[in-house]
């Protein structure tokens, strides 16, 4: 078991200082950028999105003199005190960017920079983009919708099998990039009821009850999971808000979850992200192109008739999802009668999904 190792709170909040930023990057900069050959510390913006443990995530602005031309660049960083966790683990995130940006994803990932290990900082190239999700909460669904092929296509491409040949022994472990598992899957639905019993203990025994099923369906079709070899790199975490759209170029972003493991929890991701934002943001077109939107998702990826294994674990890790989209939404939404009804629709979908599993038995 490994320890869990811990660096100073103290040591990690000085990536917030000015005066030492300014150093730490007068220090590197010809290390990230070659041709520079001056640099200037312009500020720092505290992002407050990340969580999980004590962790800094804050954007750095730094004005580079190369050749004759004074640019602008903006460098991401992510630092957590704990050093080895499943999520959000900086020196896990770096590895990811690194593999995929040596890889033939230059253009659509962010450029990886540095890890420090001193302070398990991850340093990495703001995206230049807007998110889809911005663009659907404006209402911009046919320009959303117009992303979906070359969104599943970038899948396709990130699960390909040579993207890992030779590598996975050397990517995969405890320090590396998570291998998920039984394990993990364990751990995280002891999340799942950790949140619904602190935040909505009415919940809890629907939740229960779904897990417990869905355990015995995977006991009793265990054979229809994959084994490690076919595991691919998966993003994770696939919706529109990950997505970034520059000039109708696709960017991706946010690989803090990215993992080995069945490609096809990408997939299921993105099917229910899909249904649940413009459920969300498109209440009243949603009933009419989701089934339509879903089809084409699922034709453009398998590009042939899915088999009924694939059906079946597509649907295994759809209540996955669902799951750990339900547990979180309660703990930020503070209204009871809200709670309800979101465990109303989580109910309605998880019932939905267990009847087109029964389907494949």
């Amino acid at each position: 078991m490994i320890k869990r190792k811990r660096i100073s709170f103290k040591k990690i909040k000085k990536l917030l200082d000015p005066d030492f930023i300014n150093k730490f990057f007068n220090k590197r900069y010809k290390r990230y950028y070659k041709k520079a050959k001056g640099c200037r510390f312009l500020g720092i913006k505290k992002i407050k999105r990340f969580a999980g443990g004590k962790s800094i995530s804050a954007s750095y602005f730094l004005k580079l003199k190369i050749g004759k031309e004074e640019k602008i660049k903006i460098i991401n960083g992510r630092a957590r005190q704990r050093l080895f966790t499943d999520e959000n683990n900086p020196r896990r995130y770096y590895l990811v960017l690194k593999h995929l940006y040596t890889k033939n994803f230059s253009h659509e990932v962010p450029r990886p920079l540095d890890y420090q290990k001193p302070y398990n900082l991850l340093l990495y190239e703001e995206v230049e983009g807007e998110a889809l999700q911005q663009k659907l909460m404006r209402g911009e669904i046919s320009f959303v919708l117009s992303f979906i092929p070359k969104i599943v296509f970038w899948l396709r491409k990130l699960h390909q099998k040579n993207l890992l040949k030779g590598r996975l022994a050397a990517l995969e472990g405890s320090n590396r990039i998570l291998l998920r598992d039984k394990k993990v899957e364990a751990k995280e639905m002891r999340h799942a009821f950790f949140l619904t019993n602190k935040f909505y203990p009415q919940g809890t025994r629907s939740v229960k009850k779904v897990v417990e099923k869905l355990n015995k369906l995977r006991q009793k079709k265990k054979n229809w999971f994959l084994e490690k070899e076919n595991y691919a790199l998966c993003h994770y975490d696939v919706h529109f808000g990950n997505f970034l759209t520059s000039d109708r170029q696709l960017k991706v972003i946010d690989f803090s979850d990215a993992c080995f493991y069945d490609p096809l929890v990408d997939l299921a991701c993105f099917l229910v992200q899909t249904e649940s934002m413009l459920e969300y943001y498109q209440r009243k077109k949603a009933k009419i192109i989701l089934p339509r939107i879903k089809n084409k998702i699922i034709n453009l990826y398998f590009k042939r008739q899915p088999t009924r294994r694939e059906i079946f674990r597509l649907k295994y890790f759809e209540i996955r999802r669902l799951i750990s989209m339900f547990t979180n939404l309660i703990f930020v939404e503070g209204e009871e009668k809200n709670k309800k009804l979101m465990l109303d629709d989580f109910k309605k979908k998880i019932s939905l999904r267990f009847k087109q599993i029964e389907g494949t038995l």
